[in-house]
């Protein structure tokens, strides 16, 4: 329901800082926002804070995993800066396949197939995210965040909070108590259990 606002979702292609602005600015003088706050893209820049926000991050449960997806972040975002420093030209996805892998990855989680191309061709989230974090590794030597990045590897290893959270209820014959106790625990020891 959230993602029919307009104001929700994946970022509009927007080319350079000064489209972001007129955006904006148009979205304010129309009554639509009175400030970004209510811009929930998935991926927004927030120029009070000269930040990237990714709105991931509020629901990772251990310091492990905030630190794995904040260094893969911080490494991809450093590696297409210097691409664009380079003359190089981002790929720009189509909108219907950057939905389709965003209800991909939502429905399958880690298990999703993700379209790469508008041809058809899938690759499982899995395989794809473990050749992006070794691409990443020199990125990560340089802004000295190797174990950080690699623990993506890990989650890969373990599944995500929601595979656990599922595991832990079915162990417990749906016992939402016994995930609560994986969660807390968890929390305590900063790492996926």
């Amino acid at each position: 329901m959230f993602e029919s606002l307009p104001t929700a979702g994946p970022p509009y292609l927007l080319s350079d800082w000064g489209q972001f602005e007129q955006f904006m600015a148009t979205l304010v003088s129309s009554g639509t926002v009175e400030t970004i706050r209510e811009v929930w893209w998935d991926v927004r820049p927030h120029p009070d804070f000269g930040t990237v926000e990714l709105r991931i991050c509020d629901g990772l449960p251990t310091l492990l995993e905030v630190g794995a997806i904040a260094a893969l972040t911080q490494c991809l975002v450093d590696w297409m800066n210097t691409r664009l420093d380079e003359g190089y030209r981002l790929p720009t996805p189509q909108r219907w396949v950057v939905q389709e892998n965003k209800w991909r990855a939502a429905r399958y989680g880690l298990d999703a197939e993700i379209l790469l191309d508008e041809q058809g061709t899938t690759r499982g989230v899995r395989d794809e995210v473990a050749g992006l974090v070794n691409d990443l590794l020199p990125v990560a030597r340089r802004l000295e965040c190797v174990d950080e990045l690699t623990d993506v590897l890990h989650i890969l290893e373990v599944g995500s909070s929601c595979d656990r959270q599922r595991a832990a209820a079915q162990r417990a014959d749906g016992d939402l108590a016994a995930v609560v106790d994986v969660l807390l625990r968890e929390m305590k020891s900063g790492r996926p259990l």
